[in-house]
């Protein structure tokens, strides 16, 4: 039987994760700030999200069911994790902040969808379905 993992072995690989995160963060940000100037995307923003995105699902789908057996796959997992934070955080705040000022009728589908996507996945999450 293996021992237990703990919080010495949890805590280098999710804040290298965290430190991931908060790099592309910055990115992003940088990216809305020359949209926001030019009035349009920068072609590295949505290749950047692109990819993100694809490493995040290759990573989930190359370890499967698999146990993490070690740093790297602890890292693969938080990152993947935190991926699942920055969809949720996207998704609720275009939904409640950035369509504020549009007419009910308009917000009302991308509002119920996002609090219906995002207790989805607490749900999976916290049920392990």
């Amino acid at each position: 039987m293996q021992p237990a993992l703990t919080v010495t072995h949890l805590f280098p690989p999710i804040a290298a994760a965290t430190i991931v995160n908060a790099i592309l963060f910055a990115l992003m940000w940088r990216g809305h700030q020359a949209e926001r100037a030019k009035g349009k995307d920068p072609w590295w923003l949505g290749l950047g999200l692109a990819g993100y995105c694809l490493c995040a699902a290759a990573f989930a789908y190359a370890q499967g069911q698999a146990p993490a057996r070690g740093y790297l796959t602890l890292f693969g997992a938080a990152l993947f994790g935190e991926a699942f934070g920055v969809v949720v955080t996207f998704v609720l705040v275009q939904a409640f902040v950035v369509m504020r000022g549009r007419p009910w009728r308009e917000r009302a589908f991308p509002a119920i969808a996002s609090v219906a996507f995002t207790l989805a996945l607490f749900i999976g999450f916290f049920t392990g379905r």
